[in-house]
């Protein structure tokens, strides 16, 4: 059984790989749709989202820039915290997505009421779920049968 300060640390390497990934993925969105201005905001504004009752009618390039970034941010997330993670990566996926509804609430000063971000946010956390536990399952079950 891991201590509290062993899950704490776990936390916060969790969030720092999650905002890193965020920033690195934003960046390069940012770049491949030529948008003029980098907002900082990127991984926290839900108010710049797409929406999904207007499928694919002129969405702007800054709404495409957030949706690709937070799925492909919850993508390459499980990915890296195998690394650190052996267990109960589902519980760290579902700390880091509720902790960064709280900091993106704070940094918008204001609580995300649109339904299209928080659709986006929940299939992006159970797919990421998925797939982190998939992996650990898969290292888990080679390191038994190598052993």
């Amino acid at each position: 059984m891991a201590s509290s300060v062993e899950i704490s640390l776990n936390v916060v390497k969790c969030l720092g790989a999650f905002y890193i990934i965020y920033y690195c993925v934003g960046s390069l969105a940012f770049g491949a749709y030529s948008l003029q201005h980098f907002d900082g905001k990127i991984p926290f504004d839900f108010n710049t989202w797409v929406d999904y009752m207007e499928c694919c009618k002129g969405y702007t390039s800054s709404e495409l820039v957030n949706l690709i970034s937070l799925m492909l941010t919850y993508f390459v997330l499980p990915f890296v915290l195998v690394t650190f993670i052996r267990h109960a990566l589902w519980d760290y996926i579902l700390t880091v997505t509720t902790i960064h509804v709280a900091v993106s609430s704070l940094v918008m000063l204001e609580f995300p009421l649109n339904w299209n971000w928080w659709a986006s946010l929940g299939i992006a956390s159970l797919f990421c779920i998925c797939i982190g536990e998939s992996l650990l399952l898969s290292i888990n079950a080679k390191s038994l049968y190598l052993t």
